[in-house]
């Protein structure tokens, strides 16, 4: 999400994580963006610590501003106890707490506008009264502090993703400014004025075959003589009855890139022409995140950082969105971040893709 709202034009100034290798992962990249004059993540500030003990009050003097002044506070807290949080008992289980001190570090910010990335599940939790009992406390954190809420249920496929991936982004204004419905920039009706949709061949496009070349993060599990021949006999689009994953479709986008657990368990999707599960390069492309981009930590770190990131087209989309709407800014047009990005492999060379962005922008 970083990388798509500094595409959109913000600039992060304090970055955070309790885990050791997502963090080394940004140090690592804020080194390479430099290297490559990208502006990704040069004035932030990059800390290791559990939001439990972070206070609005300590990033406030870390980044030199006060309550009320910080323009954005983005973040995608975990809500597998987001019904044990609409019982008032989040702060007495780990999994909701995160959750609970997102509203708490808004209400001690106060920031002019926020945005919250989940799962599109937390609008159904038991009937969808535990989701608008979230939105009444984002609305009202404190008593003298009130935002305008916008609700946006968004697939990344239709934002120039490769991938579908279903989630809900709530944005916060606290001037009162509403954020529309945010235009998809690609389609998969026939006629469409919009982009194709992004496709498996889209994604992996010009990248090396595995472990070789010089690119990081490239290289996949070894499977057995019996796994390989199952995954040979696979069709596109079929499930593993053993492993429960899907072969890739190399003419669709690919399905939601899924957490891995630290503690292993976390599989890629299985490639589409080769017997074998992707390996962290072809997830991350699928995520939209640059080659440059290096995951710190062995397989199993790599894939639980890019199952959990907001892939950085559709972060871009949210972003200009909030940029416009919110702070009346021109939206910078899909084409400028594509490139930013270094996401120009998800387009043939013979794709026009500046018109049809800046005619959805405008």
């Amino acid at each position: 999400m970083d990388l798509g709202l500094e595409a959109a034009g913000f600039e992060t100034l304090f970055t955070t994580d309790s885990d050791f290798h997502s963090c080394q992962t940004l140090k690592i990249n804020q080194k390479n963006a430099k290297l490559l004059g990208k502006p990704f993540l040069q004035s932030a500030q990059i800390e290791e610590v559990d939001i439990l003990k972070l206070t609005g009050s300590q990033i406030l003097k870390k980044i030199g501003l006060k309550k009320g002044e910080l323009d954005l506070l983005a973040g995608g807290p975990p809500c597998q106890a987001f019904s044990v949080f609409g019982k008032r008992l989040g702060r007495e289980d780990s999994r909701g707490q995160l959750l609970y001190h997102y509203l708490r570090l808004l209400k001690e910010i106060q920031p002019k506008s926020f945005i919250l990335e989940n799962v599109y599940g937390m609008m159904t939790v038991e009937g969808g009264d535990i989701f608008k009992e979230l939105l009444k406390s984002l609305a009202k954190p404190t008593r003298n502090v009130r935002y305008q809420i916008s609700v946006h249920r968004i697939n990344a496929m239709n934002y120039g993703v490769p991938q579908h991936r279903d989630r809900v982004f709530i944005i916060g204004s606290i001037d009162g400014h509403e954020v529309p419905e945010i235009p998809a920039i690609c389609s998969d009706e026939k006629n469409s004025r919009l982009l194709r949709i992004r496709t498996v061949k889209d994604a992996f496009r010009g990248l090396p075959r595995m472990a070789t070349g010089s690119i990081s993060n490239h290289t996949g599990r070894k499977h057995s003589q019996r796994i390989i021949e199952r995954y040979s006999s696979m069709t596109f689009g079929e499930r593993d009855s053993h492993t429960r994953i899907n072969k890739l479709d190399p003419n669709r986008p690919s399905y939601t890139i899924i957490v891995g657990s630290d503690k292993g368990g976390g599989k890629g999707h299985i490639h589409p022409y080769e017997p074998r599960e992707v390996t962290p390069r072809e997830s991350a492309r699928v995520q939209c995140f640059p080659d440059w981009w290096e995951f710190s930590g062995t397989t199993r770190h790599p894939i639980r950082q890019i199952g959990n990131a907001v892939p950085s087209l559709l972060g871009f989309a949210v972003g200009v969105a909030v940029m416009e709407h919110i702070f009346n800014q021109d939206p910078v047009d899909f084409e400028t971040a594509v490139d930013l990005l270094d996401q120009r492999h998800l387009f043939t060379e013979s794709e026009s893709i500046g018109v049809q962005a800046r005619s959805k922008a405008s």
